[in-house]
């Protein structure tokens, strides 16, 4: 096996390890001692220190000796890095968006720890024992505990359409959709590429709605009074969703789903705006990059069912 090869290997491998100890070790302590568990922003901060540990790695395996350029060591860890989130993916150890979303932070964070850890190498170049301690040193951390403000953020995502129909057709469409054919889909970012459960189907009875996605997600929208068509979220089987994230419940900590919301607007005797809304908390130290996930995921959600709601009302005599 060429050397590089090797060393790409040791990588993987170590990043696997680290991988086992930002999610797998957390869970097993909280478990053996759940009145010592991390909190949800310490559990945040552990991946984050890890990531650095990525970098370290990084740095260690491919340039031990830093006789390569920077740019090369972050190019060399960040193929490492993809290999072992495709590998997940592949296992279905992780979704396909699970990936997508931890991978920015992951190249993020190793770019950070390469370039510290290269600063430390140049100051204790000749401490070898030093470097080798080095690969320890982010392990440490799931049993440092963290703690931060924890930052809440109510977020409202909402997309619009207009539909050349009654209010009250769109609304029959709105509250009980059947299920929908392949060819009635869209194409979108999410469903398409990151390949997302899909919406399949809604019905609607004693003030409950019941939805029904691919790969087995189901969860209820009880309904609440006044003249929009509006719902608070309920999940009673969260094991359901676990094909969206089989990490984050949809009931926090870190993500709250709070409240969904028809808007119609009428723009004539058969013309109609219809403004589709999702709202939830958002309680994580890194909000700002998580917001602009949820509008991509919620824009595409909102856009596919809006697409066949609006299809289905047009079609009608």
């Amino acid at each position: 096996m060429q050397p590089l090869a090797l060393r790409g290997l040791l990588f993987v491998l170590y990043a696997l390890v680290a991988y086992g100890v930002m999610f797998e070790l957390p869970e097993r302590l909280d478990r053996l001692l759940p009145n010592a568990g991390l909190s949800p922003v310490s559990a945040l901060l552990i991946v984050l220190w890890l990531g650095l540990g990525l970098g370290l790695a990084g740095q260690l395996v491919f340039d031990w000796h830093r006789r390569h350029r920077y740019s090369t060591v972050l190019l060399r860890t960040s193929v490492a890095l993809l290999s072992v989130a495709v590998l997940l993916a592949l296992l279905w150890i992780e979704t396909v968006i699970c990936v997508a979303i931890i991978l920015p932070v992951a190249v993020a964070e190793a770019a950070l720890g390469i370039w510290l850890t290269r600063l430390l190498l140049a100051r204790f170049e000749a401490r070898t024992q030093l470097c080798v301690a080095l690969f320890a040193l982010p392990f440490a951390a799931p049993f440092l505990h963290l703690p931060l403000p924890e930052m809440s953020e109510r977020v409202a995502i909402s997309t619009s359409i207009t539909i050349e129909a009654p209010a009250a057709v769109i609304r029959a469409e709105a509250e009980n959709v059947s299920d929908i054919a392949e060819n009635e889909h869209i194409w979108t970012f999410t469903h398409s590429i990151l390949r997302a459960p899909r919406p399949v189907s809604a019905h609607t009875s004693g003030g409950i709605r019941h939805a029904r996605w691919t790969k087995g997600v189901r969860f209820e929208e009880h309904l609440l009074p006044g003249p929009d068509f509006a719902w608070r979220f309920a999940f009673p089987e969260p094991e359901l969703l676990r094909a969206i994230d089989p990490r984050i419940s949809p009931t926090g900590p870190e993500v709250v789903m709070l409240e969904g919301r028809y808007a119609f607007e009428p723009l004539g005797s058969a013309r109609t705006r219809v403004t589709l809304t999702t709202t939830y908390q958002l309680n994580t130290p890194i909000n700002a990059y998580l917001k602009p996930w949820g509008r991509l995921f919620l824009n595409d959600m909102h856009r596919a069912v809006l697409h066949v709601i609006a299809n289905r009302a047009e079609a009608r005599p």
